[in-house]
């Protein structure tokens, strides 16, 4: 077996349906082209079989990176039907699902053949079967519209057979379509978790998080939460050496007790994480690391020390320059930033992924810009202090391949001039 990838773990959930039409080509555009089932829409896997080999091989974890070349395998041997169970981030409709097997191994006698889909509003009990999905060998990204669209939270994906491999079974991605039907107020996630790399300390102000975690000196900086996805820039470095940096993300249980994250250094445009976390609150407590305390103004340091800030914090509606409630902490310390050093002036930045036309997404990028100008003026920020460009999807952070990499690439930064 090839070894793949893999992260810590993740959820699933969806809508009650019958059965599904013959497959169909991937659409675009449109609220059912969204995939629910993702870590960039804050997917979890909440019941998951033994993996091929161990944890960091063919992990659960990868049938949600929308990565076809990562995937999940059996143990050797053992293929009796396996059992998945998914968390969606909310309730929601979903109309379709897809299903990836061309990387599947040994001319793809390994890949699933025969599937079973399930759907409840519970993740133990309450489950109603949707579709039965037949897969075509060696085949990425089969579609099969549902007749009836469904709504639940947990998705359970039952793999019942293969193409005939004696050892293995292998799928390497599932994706459900559709939109969320509720959208939940903001937790606050503040507080001390311990992980493989020590503790982490994040306090949250609104949708804005800061914060440090205790391995070579490690910094979450700027971040934002997208319903319970927190998007940050990380950086670390040992005593005396430059910093390493990059995009990272969070999701966080429902009751804030747990995240399970992935990091990719600054020049992976992969898609691919080059690493993950996983996290257990210990306290409510937000606590301090040595190289970072709470309640500092984390743009005007950043942009003191690297004279650019990435600001995940700064959020949109869909397709829109109307800045978000929940924008308000970030631009507020973009604000005291200004008043602090008034012989700084600012470049600000809009960015975008690359879902739509070249055009369009230039347009939206200039004027995403210009209202965070607007804020800043209506704030007392001389207009003179202030200037404003869009560079559309032309400078991603991350692959736009995935949902998750497309919303990394959906930002605002700001340079100091």
């Amino acid at each position: 077996m090839r070894k793949a990838m893999t992260f810590p773990g993740i959820v699933f959930s969806c809508a009650i349906l019958l059965y599904l039409t013959m497959p169909a080509a991937r659409a675009q555009g449109g609220p059912d082209d969204v995939n629910l089932l993702s870590w960039g829409a804050g997917a979890l896997i909440v019941e998951a079989p033994l993996s091929f080999a161990n944890s960091d091989q063919w992990s659960p974890d990868e049938l949600l990176d929308e990565l076809p070349g990562t995937g999940w395998a059996t143990k050797k041997g053992d293929l009796t039907p396996k059992v998945f169970v998914f968390e969606l981030a909310e309730r929601s409709e979903i109309t379709s699902l897809a299903f990836d097997t061309a990387k599947t191994e040994y001319q793809g006698s390994t890949g699933a053949k025969n599937l079973k889909v399930e759907i409840s509003d519970r993740k133990d009990a309450g489950f109603t079967e949707i579709a039965r999905p037949s897969l075509a060998l060696l085949k990425d990204h089969q579609k099969f519209m549902l007749k009836t669209p469904a709504m639940g939270r947990y998705l359970r994906l039952t793999v019942l057979n293969n193409w005939g491999d004696s050892q293995y079974m292998e799928i390497m991605d599932v994706y459900a379509y559709g939109k969320q039907l509720v959208k939940r107020k903001l937790a606050d996630n503040s507080g001390t978790f311990s992980s493989s790399y020590r503790n982490f300390h994040m306090q949250q102000t609104g949708a804005t998080v800061n914060g440090c975690y205790e391995h070579r000196a490690g910094l979450i900086e700027n971040g934002g939460f997208d319903g319970r996805v927190l998007r940050f820039t990380w950086s670390e470095a040992d005593e005396g050496a430059p910093r390493q940096h990059g995009p990272a993300m969070l999701i966080f249980a429902d009751d804030g007790q747990s995240f399970t994250g992935f990091w990719w250094y600054e020049r992976n445009k992969s898609g691919s994480p080059d690493g993950g976390w996983r996290g257990t609150r210990v306290s409510r407590e937000i606590g301090t690391c040595p190289h970072w305390k709470p309640g500092s103004n984390e743009v005007e340091e950043q942009l003191q020390s690297e004279g650019r800030v990435r600001l995940y914090g700064i959020l949109f509606d869909t397709d829109s320059d109307h800045l978000k409630d929940e924008s308000k902490t970030a631009l507020d310390e973009l604000v005291a930033a200004a008043r602090s050093q008034p012989s700084w002036n600012f470049a600000i930045e809009g960015h975008t992924d690359n879902v739509g036309s070249d055009a369009h997404n230039q347009t939206l990028s200039e004027k995403r810009a210009v209202s965070v100008k607007a804020y800043l003026v209506n704030a007392g920020v001389a207009a003179n202090r202030l200037t404003t460009q869009g560079f559309g999807a032309s400078h991603p952070v991350a692959s736009n391949d995935t949902a998750l990499g497309r919303s990394q690439n959906r930002r605002v930064e700001v340079v100091k001039k």
